[in-house]
């Protein structure tokens, strides 16, 4: 697999959790806020994005099962460790 392809992969992923938060998502300085997410995105800093994604967990506590997956999956595309604490996050959702 080539870089942009990985690139194109990963940010799928990221874009498919960002996907599954529900519309009344709580947004705090301290957990998650969709304005700096966004402009991770728009700026291709997936990595940013994605512990953006994750800090929905401060204030929205454990999303599904799936949304963890999908950052999973783009953990394990970027080779990051997180994939180890997202897995542990994962097995408590429902």
């Amino acid at each position: 697999m080539d870089k942009y392809e990985k690139w194109r992969l990963t940010k799928a992923e990221i874009m498919a959790a960002y996907a599954l938060l529900p519309e009344d998502v709580i947004e705090s300085g301290n957990g998650y806020c969709e304005k700096d997410f966004l402009t991770y995105i728009s700026h291709n800093e997936l990595l940013l994005a994605m512990e953006e994604l994750d800090g929905v967990i401060v204030d929205n506590g454990l999303q599904s099962k799936q949304f963890w997956t999908h950052l999973i999956n783009a953990a394990k595309l970027m080779n990051h460790r997180h994939v180890d604490r997202y897995s542990s996050i994962r097995s408590e959702a429902t």
